[in-house]
C-alpha cells in the first residue's frame, strides 16, 4: 500500500505548527510529508495566514484545519488515502 502523502502548511516559530508536526511524527514511516512555509508563497500566505497549521491530502485535496488531535488526524488520513 502506498504511503499517505500530505502537505503541512505552516511557518517557522509557530508553536501550533510544531504541535502539528509532533502529531504527524507519531505516524512515522506511514506518511510522506511535504512542509510548505506560507511565508515563502504569497498565495499560500493569503490563503492560510490565519488558519495555520493546515494539513492537506495530496490525493483528495481535503484539508484538516487546526485545532486537531491525534484521533482527528488519524480519521482524516483514513478518509483521504
Amino acid at each position: 500500500m502506498p504511503k499517505n502523502h500530505i502537505i503541512l502548511y505552516g511557518t517557522a516559530d509557530c508553536h501550533l505548527c510544531e504541535e502539528a508536526q509532533k502529531l504527524i511524527q507519531q505516524f512515522g514511516a506511514d506518511l510522506n510529508v511535504s512542509i510548505i512555509d506560507i511565508v515563502d508563497d504569497a498565495e499560500c500566505f493569503s490563503r492560510y495566514e490565519f488558519t495555520i497549521p493546515v494539513i492537506k491530502s495530496n490525493l483528495t485535496g481535503a484539508k484538516l484545519y487546526w485545532p486537531f488531535d491525534i484521533k482527528a488526524l488519524s480519521q482524516f488520513l483514513s478518509s483521504n488515502q
